[in-house]
C-alpha cells in the first residue's frame, strides 16, 4: 500500500497503520466491484467465441451438403469377392452387371526339365575348344613348332590325347595329327574321342577341337585343351541363351563355360537388356535332384509371353504357363459380352469401375449411391445445430445452483435458438418433384425439451429411394434459380459469424465496456493512491506529534513526582 511504513503508530501507541489499511479497503471496494464486472464481461467474450465456434461448425456441415461433389460418392458391391473385387470412382453411373470369369490372366513361365543336385551345378559344360586367332591360309601358316605340345582332356574319366610336335606344323597338319592320333579312339560318330576341324569366319580360318559325338553335352563329353604353342591359343566358346518377351527384341545371354545354375539366374536378372523377366533357382523337394531354374515374365498376358530362340545344351527349359499355345490373357464376359485382357485388373469395361479378377466363377457387380456418407453429413448438420442451441440456452438461462444468470443473459444471442430453429425447419423447393422440401421429410423430429433428432429409419429409406431428390433439396436448382437448403444455412451462418455479424457486434460492445471500466479502475486507483499517500503523511505527522506530547507528559510527570517527593521529605 502506498505510504505504508512499518513504524507508523510507534510514537502514539495507536495502530495507525491498521486504520489506514481499513480505510483503504473500504474505498477499494468500489474499484473491486468494477474489476469484478470486467471478469464477468471477459467470461462473456469467451462465451461469444464458444458460440461462434459452434456456429462455424454448423456452417461447415452445411457447406459439405452444398457441394454437389459430396453427393457423387458411390459404393460397389461384389456378390462374391473370392471371384472378383471392385473399386469405384465418385460419379460413376449406378449399374448392375453379371460377370462370368472363365480364365485369369497369367504370367508366362518356363522351368528346367531336369533337376540338379545343387545350385552350384554347372549348366554349360564345354564340349569344344577353338583357336582364338584366325589365319589367312591354314595350309601354309605354321602354328606349331618342334618341341611344343598339346594335351587334350576328354570326358570325366581322365581320358587324354597328348600331341608332341616334332617339326613345324600348319593348322591343316595339326588337324590331321589330332584326328589320326593313336589315342584318339572312342565311340564318337567317327570312331574318335574328338574331332579337329577348321572353319572360316570373315575370311579367316580357325581351328576347332570338339567332341566327336554329335550334339554332345554334359561332363562325359567335356573337352579341355592345355597347350604351350607360341603362335596359337585355345578357349572354350560361350554358349548362347536367347529369348524374347512378347513382340520385343530378342535378348541374348552369353553363358561362359562352367557357369552354374545360380550364376545363370544372376546373368539373366542382371542383364541390361532384360526385357522384364525374373529368373530364380527353386527347390522342388526331389530327394535326389531338387534344384531347377524357374523363369517368369514380370507382366501378365500375351504381351508378357516368353519365347526362346536358343537354349543351353546342358539345360533344357519347358514352358509352363502358356504351354501348348494356351492363352495367357484373362477371359470373362460382362452381361454376355466376351472380353479378353492381359491383366486381372480391368478398368475399361464398366465405366468408373475397376474390377480385380480373383478366380473363375460367376458373380454380380453392382454400383450404387454411397448413402452412408450423405447420411453422416446430414447427421453432422443436425448435431451441429443441437450443439449451438444447447450452448446458447445453457449460458443464457438462470442457474439455480449458482443463483446467477448465464453469461449470455441480456444479450441479443439469447434469441439465437429461435432463429436457428426457424432456419432448420424452413422449406425450399430445390427438389423439383416436391418429395423433399424440408428436414421433416428426412426424419427430423422435435423433442419435448426443444431439441431435434433424426429418425434414422426414415432417413435410410429416403436416401435409398430418392437419393437424387435429397441431393437437389440440399444443393438447389440453378436452372430454376432455387437456392438449396444447405446454401441457405451456410449463408445465414456466414452472416452471423462474419466480422460485421451479430456475434462480432456483441463482442465489440462488450470489449468497449471492458475498456471503459478498465479506464475507470485505472483512474480511481490512481486517485486512491494519491489520497492515501497524503493521508499517510498526515498520520506520520500525527504520530510524531503525539509521540512528542507523550514524551512531554512523561517528563512533566517525572518532575511532579520529584517535587512531591521533595516536599514530603521536608515536612518531616
Amino acid at each position: 500500500m502506498t505510504g505504508t511504513i512499518s513504524s507508523l503508530g510507534a510514537g502514539s501507541g495507536i495502530d495507525l497503520q491498521g486504520m489506514l489499511e481499513q480505510l483503504r479497503a473500504i474505498d477499494q471496494q468500489v474499484i473491486d466491484a468494477k474489476s469484478a464486472k470486467i471478469t464477468k464481461y471477459e467470461d462473456q467474450l469467451t462465451e461469444f467465441t464458444n458460440v461462434n465456434t459452434k456456429l462455424l461448425a454448423l456452417k461447415s456441415s452445411a457447406l459439405n451438403l452444398s457441394l454437389s461433389s459430396n453427393f457423387l460418392g458411390r459404393t460397389v458391391n461384389s456378390s462374391d469377392e473370392k471371384v472378383a473385387t471392385a473399386t469405384v470412382v465418385d460419379g460413376a453411373a449406378q449399374q448392375s452387371v453379371q460377370l462370368d470369369v472363365t480364365r485369369l490372366a497369367t504370367r508366362s513361365s518356363w522351368l528346367s526339365a531336369d533337376g540338379v543336385v545343387s545350385a552350384d551345378t554347372i549348366v554349360h559344360v564345354p564340349v569344344s575348344a577353338e583357336s582364338t586367332t584366325g589365319l589367312g591360309d591354314s595350309g601354309i601358316s605354321v602354328v606349331a613348332h618342334a618341341g611344343e605340345s598339346m594335351t587334350i582332356s576328354y570326358g570325366d574319366n581322365g581320358g587324354q590325347i597328348i600331341l608332341n610336335v616334332s617339326g613345324d606344323m600348319t593348322m591343316d597338319d595339326l588337324v590331321t595329327a589330332i584326328n589320326s592320333h593313336a589315342d584318339n579312339v572312342g565311340a564318337g560318330d567317327n570312331g574318335r574321342l574328338v574331332t579337329a576341324e577348321t572353319y572360316n569366319v570373315d575370311g579367316e580360318t580357325f581351328l576347332r577341337i570338339r567332341s566327336d559325338v554329335a550334339d554332345a553335352s554334359g561332363a562325359s563329353n567335356r573337352v579341355t585343351i592345355a597347350e604351350d604353342f607360341a603362335d596359337m591359343d585355345f578357349a572354350a566358346p560361350a554358349a548362347t541363351l536367347s529369348f524374347q518377351v512378347g513382340e520385343g527384341d530378342t535378348v541374348t545371354i552369353s553363358v561362359v563355360a562352367d557357369t552354374t545354375l545360380a550364376d545363370l539366374a544372376s546373368l539373366i536378372n542382371d542383364s541390361e537388356a532384360n526385357p522384364g523377366v525374373t529368373a530364380k533357382v527353386i527347390n522342388d523337394g526331389d530327394p535326389f535332384a531338387p534344384y531347377r531354374l524357374f523363369l517368369q515374365s514380370n507382366s501378365f498376358g500375351e504381351d508378357g509371353r516368353i519365347t526362346f530362340g536358343t537354349q543351353l545344351a546342358d539345360m533344357h527349359l519347358d514352358e509352363q504357363q502358356g504351354a501348348d499355345g494356351a492363352s495367357l490373357n484373362a477371359q470373362f464376359s460382362v452381361d454376355g459380352i466376351q472380353y479378353q485382357r492381359m491383366s486381372n485388373s480391368v478398368a475399361d469395361v464398366m465405366n468408373g469401375v475397376t474390377i480385380n479378377l480373383e478366380s473363375i466363377g460367376s458373380i454380380t457387380v453392382s454400383v450404387g449411391n454411397n448413402s452412408t456418407d450423405v447420411k453422416d453429413m446430414i447427421k453432422a448438420l443436425v448435431g451441429a445445430y443441437s450443439d449451438a442451441v444447447q450452448e446458447v440456452r445453457t449460458n443464457s438461462s438462470y442457474n439455480s445452483d449458482t443463483g446467477e444468470f448465464g453469461s449470455l443473459f441480456g444479450t441479443t444471442l439469447r434469441d439465437l435458438p429461435n432463429t436457428l430453429t426457424d432456419l432448420m425447419t424452413s422449406t425450399t423447393k430445390g427438389d423439383q418433384t416436391g418429395r423433399i422440401t424440408s428436414l421433416f421429410d428426412l426424419g427430423l423430429e422435435f423433442n419435448r425439451d426443444g431439441s431435434i433428432t433424426l429418425d434414422e429409419e426414415t432417413l435410410d429409406a429416403v436416401l435409398a429411394d430418392y437419393p437424387d431428390e435429397v441431393a437437389a433439396f440440399f444443393i438447389g436448382d440453378s436452372d430454376r434459380d432455387v437456392e438449396g437448403f444447405a446454401d441457405i444455412i451456410n449463408e445465414r451462418m456466414r452472416t452471423l459469424t462474419s466480422g460485421k455479424g451479430q456475434i462480432a457486434g456483441e463482442k465489440q460492445a462488450v470489449q468497449s465496456r471492458i475498456d471503459d471500466i478498465e479506464s475507470q479502475v485505472e483512474a480511481e486507483t490512481e486517485r486512491l493512491d494519491k489520497k492515501y499517500e497524503l493521508l499517510t503523511k498526515q498520520f506520520i505527522e500525527l504520530d510524531s506529534y503525539m509521540g512528542q506530547m507523550t514524551s512531554l507528559s512523561d517528563y512533566l510527570g517525572s518532575q511532579f513526582d520529584s517535587l512531591s517527593n521533595a516536599w514530603g521529605s521536608g515536612s518531616k
